[in-house]
């Protein structure tokens, strides 16, 4: 019985530790994964590299910025920028923008 004690209190204190491990892991990374993929996807959808986005292209593959290009679109050119969703994403809880 004790054996079985001292199986069970390793396992739980095993379990902890790997949690808290995970737990700190830096925000600033998935962040920077989550900013350098979406670097790329505007890349992509960038089709004539002009480093904006028009609508046009924002319906053929970004949805997201799609469904929000008018309140992205601070200066109503037309175009979203890489500032401009920044400032979006800033002024919108950062990334709880991305709902829905």
């Amino acid at each position: 019985m004790n054996k079985l004690k001292i199986i069970v209190i390793a396992t739980l204190f095993t379990a902890s530790t790997a949690s808290i491990a995970f737990a700190e892991t830096p925000a600033d990374v998935s962040k920077g994964e989550r900013a350098h993929k979406m670097h790329e996807r505007m890349k992509a959808a960038d089709k004539n590299a002009d480093g904006k986005i028009s609508r046009e292209e924002a319906d053929a593959s970004l949805p997201r910025i799609a469904k929000n290009f008018d309140a992205i679109d601070a200066d109503k050119d037309g175009l979203v920028t890489k500032d401009e969703m920044r400032a979006f994403r800033e002024k919108n809880g950062g990334g709880k923008a991305r709902k829905g």
